[in-house]
């Protein structure tokens, strides 16, 4: 079970280097200041930009900084409350490094169900931007560090570790073993040991929708098999927790094997028997069995 949804509906192709507006209002694609500054979306970032003053201090540390080989990626979306926190801070914070506008991506992602956190042109491929708002900084095209959607102790403050390479590390302290598995390639191997990686992480992890999030996101953007052991990982963390029961079914089912998640949604059922999703994806699947 999940906090996104799960059927499919396609976001609107970008076809410039400029995002485009959907009929709800959304912000996707590459964009630049100027759509942000136009209704409606100026009404929430003019005034969170106007209204953050970085720390005097910081920010003139910021600015003896060396960006000549530096790049910075954005990933956010204007339906996201913490995107709308924290975009107009980010970018108030980065006028300190008067980086030129052409070192500065802004990715704007979509929260429709089977586009989630993914950009038309998929300008998010392979940043694994979790959650929303993502910063990540580039030195000569690889990442330094990241900050997930909101800072550790500010965002100027966490800019300046990350630009002079001291220890930071960000929100969610699984995702930097979750990429990291990702390139090494654990996550699609089938000897993997998912006790052995969920003992990793284990006192490094807020909850069980910290991986969920991370799960569903990999299975709606390509990434299925990854994202089941990241579910299954999810379960050896929280074995008594119904909705990861669930979502392991969800997983399985994505990857085409029903009989596996039929085995799933029961055991999330006799954990917790009145939770309907999962009754009606279980009476659906027996039904064509």
């Amino acid at each position: 079970m999940k906090t996104i949804f799960l059927h499919t509906l396609f976001c609107l192709l970008a076809t410039t280097t400029f995002a485009q507006s959907t009929p709800e209002s959304k912000l996707l694609g590459v964009v630049d200041l100027n759509g942000l500054q136009q209704a409606p979306y100026a009404s929430w970032y003019n005034p969170a930009y106007q209204n953050y003053t970085p720390n005097p201090g910081i920010a003139a540390q910021l600015k003896q900084q060396n960006t000549a080989s530096i790049n910075i990626k954005i990933v956010f979306g204007t339906w996201c409350g913490d995107s709308r926190r924290e975009l107009p801070r980010m970018m108030k914070v980065l006028d300190q490094l008067a980086l030129p506008a052409a070192k500065i991506t802004l990715i704007a992602v979509d929260n429709a169900d089977s586009t989630y956190k993914q950009s038309p042109g998929r300008e998010d491929r392979g940043l694994f931007a979790f959650r929303v708002p993502t910063l990540i900084v580039y030195e000569n095209g690889v990442e330094l560090n990241r900050i997930n959607e909101s800072p550790v102790e500010s965002l100027e403050r966490d800019l300046l570790k990350i630009l002079r390479k001291e220890a930071y590390t960000p929100n969610y302290q699984s995702y930097s073993y979750l990429n990291k598995w990702l390139k090494a390639g654990l996550l699609t191997d089938e000897n993997v040991s998912y006790l052995g990686l969920a003992n990793q992480i284990r006192h490094n992890i807020s909850g069980e929708s910290e991986l969920n999030a991370a799960a569903y996101y990999l299975l709606n953007s390509g990434h299925e098999k990854a994202a089941l052991s990241v579910f299954r990982i999810n379960v050896a963390l929280h074995p008594n927790s119904a909705n990861v029961y669930d979502s392991l079914g969800d997983g399985y089912l994505k990857n085409g094997n029903k009989e596996r998640a039929l085995a799933f949604f029961e055991q999330a059922l006799k954990l917790d028997p009145n939770v309907e999703e999962t009754r009606n994806k279980y009476k659906k699947l027996l039904m064509i069995q």
